[in-house]
C-alpha cells in the first residue's frame, strides 16, 4: 500500500512539474506581441517577426507565438525560418491542425523532397495516437482518471451493497490503469518537447560531409528547409540523419536546432 501511495504522490509531482513547466509564457511581456499584432495586421511582417522575436528572446516558449513566427517568414518567404517556427510550434501542440497545416505548406516550398524510411504501420499509428493531445492534454486526462479511480476507491471502502464494492474495484482498477497510462503518455510529450535532437537547414545548400573535417569526402547536398535528426556534435561540426537514412556531418552554424 505504501508503494501504491508513493506512486501516486509520484503521478501528481511529475504532472504539476509538467504543468509549471509549460506555463512561463502566462507572465510574458505581451506588449512584445502587441506591437506584433498591430504590425502584422498592417502587412508589415518583417517588423511583426521582430517583435515576435523579442517575446521568444525574452526566455518565454508559446506554440502560438512560434506559429505567428512562422506566419511571418512565410509571408517574407523565409521558407526555412517559417519551417523552424512551424516545427517549434508543433513541438509544443503536436496536435494543433492549423500548425500542421501551415507546415505542410512551407515544406511543399522546399527544395530537397526527400522520402521517410518505409515505416512500420504500427509505429506511425502510435506515433499519431500519442500527437492526438499535447503534454498537457495528457496531464489533463491522466488528472480526471486519476481523481475518478480515487472516487471509485471510496465507493468500494465505504459502500455497504457486495454489487457497488465489486463496481468500485474493478472499474476502480480499468481507471488506475488508464490513469498511468496518460501518464506515461504525458511524460512521453513531455520528453519530446524538451529534447531538440531535430534540426532544420538554414544555408541556402549544404554539402554533407562523411567526417567532421573541412577536406572530408562530399557525400551530398542538402537545402534550406530541409528537417533532419541530429546525432551528435563534436566542436563546429554535427553529425545528422535524414529521414531517407542517409547520414554524414555538417557544419553545425548551418542548421538551427528545434
Amino acid at each position: 500500500m505504501k508503494k501504491t501511495g508513493f506512486n501516486i504522490l509520484k503521478i501528481v509531482a511529475v504532472l504539476l512539474i509538467i504543468f509549471s513547466g509549460r506555463t512561463s509564457y502566462a507572465t510574458a511581456p505581451y506588449n512584445y506581441t502587441d506591437s506584433a499584432t498591430a504590425a502584422y495586421k498592417k502587412g508589415e511582417y518583417a517588423k511583426a517577426a521582430t517583435f515576435y522575436q523579442q517575446f521568444v528572446s525574452s526566455g518565454y516558449e508559446s506554440p502560438d507565438i512560434y506559429y505567428n513566427l512562422g506566419n511571418c517568414y512565410y509571408k517574407t518567404n523565409d521558407i526555412a525560418k517559417a519551417i523552424l517556427y512551424y516545427e517549434k510550434a508543433k513541438r509544443l501542440a503536436p496536435a494543433d491542425a492549423d500548425i500542421q497545416f501551415n507546415l505542410q505548406l512551407a515544406n511543399q516550398k522546399t527544395t530537397d523532397k526527400i522520402p521517410s524510411d518505409n515505416e512500420i504501420f504500427l509505429v506511425s499509428w502510435w506515433d499519431n495516437f500519442v500527437n492526438m493531445a499535447s503534454e498537457r492534454g495528457w496531464a489533463i486526462i491522466c488528472i480526471i482518471f486519476l481523481c475518478t479511480a480515487l472516487g471509485l476507491a471510496i465507493l468500494y471502502l465505504l459502500s455497504q451493497s457486495v454489487l457497488l464494492k465489486q463496481v468500485g474495484f474493478w472499474v476502480g482498477a480499468i481507471t488506475l490503469f488508464c490513469c498511468l497510462f496518460a501518464f506515461i503518455l504525458a511524460r512521453q510529450q513531455n520528453t519530446k518537447a524538451t529534447t531538440h535532437d531535430t534540426a532544420i537547414v538554414m544555408s541556402t545548400s549544404v554539402t554533407v560531409k562523411g567526417s567532421p573535417v573541412d577536406n572530408a569526402t562530399q557525400l551530398f547536398v542538402i537545402h534550406e528547409g530541409t528537417k533532419l535528426k541530429i546525432i551528435k556534435t563534436e566542436g563546429t561540426w554535427t553529425e545528422v540523419k535524414l529521414s531517407n537514412g542517409n547520414q554524414g556531418w555538417l557544419l553545425s552554424s548551418d542548421i538551427a536546432a528545434i
